[in-house]
């Protein structure tokens, strides 16, 4: 936890009973005085550590294995082939 201040509840019954509740349900609740929100008891996560990018990239890379085996390949190098033919006049010098 950051900055935030720690009470023990151990001896307030009504704030252990929420606090099971919120962490035995995984639901935020807010309290309010009327219609007035004053504070939001929430439930204590574990940090999940965020990926490197270099675990992103090869989860990308090992995610497309097998993604081309429909592919034909000869029509697609023909395609690339011909897509690249010389469409530019000649030129004389």
């Amino acid at each position: 936890m950051s900055r935030e201040l720690q009470i023990d509840i151990t001896n307030s019954p009504d704030l252990l009973r929420l606090a099971e509740e919120v962490q035995a349900t995984h639901t935020a609740r807010v309290l309010r005085r009327g219609n007035e929100p004053l504070a939001v008891v929430r439930p204590v996560g574990k940090r999940r550590a965020r990926a490197s990018r270099e675990d992103v990239d090869r989860q990308a890379f090992l995610s497309s294995l097998g993604s081309w085996q429909d592919v034909d390949t000869e029509a697609l190098k023909r395609q690339i082939r011909e897509g690249r033919g010389d469409h530019r006049l000649p030129v004389d010098l």
